[in-house]
């Protein structure tokens, strides 16, 4: 597994050393740009950032971005190389990599399949990227407070669902700008098996910003999936609306999935849960109990439950009552 310490350690990597080793000349802290047909250096490096970017074709990047589109090889390789001894200089080739005939080209080498004519293909996200954001799992002051002051959840449930948070802006694919916003809680998928599928961010700062945000390609309709592998026969599972309620019902002991609309299931959604104990207790407004007539259409035998007045929803209502815990026992 990618390290998301090692992976800082190589970005700090100083990269007009690295760009020299691949290849290209720099001086003033300028280099001809291998990404278009570039005659008068236009590829600029940011020392103090220690980014690169290209003011004529936009390419932009930091030191493993450099890599994987010098070398043309994907997110571990680089790493690899820039871990391991470094490499003999790359000669630069007569026709500049991602053009033809001065058109460029849409490069993807991270990506299955070619896009559609006329459309965009929307590719899955990049797993592997994305498997280092979530890990190691570090928890920042906004993110300790949201999570153990306001939702008074266990940590060993925070710990269990792998929650992690970021304090700086970062990408979610190899390649690309700027994607999830910071300070974040990073909310890892996983399938079944247990396996990553996607990462979803919580923004948790004052800013007017979208709050949540998936990775372009996800295709992730319920969570929480791999607590399936541990609900024996004729045990209860609970449904709530978002990642938080699944993590206060988890924290007051039950087995909980988050499902956030019903119009998104699959019938290979459905299927492993069309013989399980369901109960719900939708949220106290119009799309939750929305959501709990949809998806009793389709699981019959899903169980409603009302929440006490006041409340608007499972999170809410465990709080307070884990509050009320907490201050009988100091």
């Amino acid at each position: 597994m990618l390290d998301r310490i090692e992976i800082n350690r190589l970005e700090a990597t100083p990269i007009e050393g690295v760009a020299e080793q691949l290849g290209m000349r720099v001086e003033r802290h300028k280099a001809l740009c291998p990404w278009h047909d570039d005659s008068r250096p236009s590829l600029t490096f940011d020392t103090r950032k220690n980014r690169y970017r290209c003011y004529v074709c936009g390419e932009h990047g930091g030191v493993i971005d450099l890599v994987m589109h010098r070398r043309g090889c994907g997110f571990r390789e680089a790493v690899e190389w820039l871990g391991g001894s470094p490499l003999p200089n790359l000669p630069l080739q007569g026709k500049r990599e991602g053009f033809a005939n001065g058109t460029r080209e849409h490069r993807t080498p991270y990506c299955v399949g070619e896009p559609k004519k006329g459309s965009y293909k929307v590719y899955p996200p990049d797993i592997e990227w994305l498997s280092t954001l979530v890990r190691p799992r570090v928890l920042n002051d906004e993110a300790r407070r949201f999570l153990f002051e306001e939702r008074k959840l266990d940590a060993r449930v925070v710990a269990w669902c792998g929650l992690s948070s970021i304090a700086w802006p970062c990408p979610c694919w190899r390649y690309g700008k700027v994607f999830y916003d910071a300070p974040s809680l990073m909310i890892p998928y996983y399938d079944m098996e247990g396996r990553l599928v996607s990462v979803q961010s919580r923004y948790l700062g004052k800013e007017d910003k979208p709050r949540f945000k998936f990775p372009r390609g996800s295709n992730c309709h319920i969570y929480g999936l791999q607590i399936l592998r541990y609900v024996k026969p004729g045990e209860d599972l609970w449904i709530t609306e978002g990642c938080s309620d699944c993590w206060a019902l988890l924290s007051a002991g039950k087995k909980a999935i988050a499902i956030p609309s019903a119009t998104l299931l699959k019938d290979a959604d459905i299927a492993p849960l069309r013989n399980l104990n369901l109960h719900m207790a939708p949220d106290q407004d119009k799309p939750g109990e929305r959501l709990f007539l949809e998806l009793r259409k389709c699981l019959p035998q899903l169980v409603r439950h009302q929440l006490p007045s006041g409340f608007k929803d499972v999170g809410a209502y465990y709080a307070k009552v884990r509050s009320k815990m907490l201050e009988v026992r100091s």
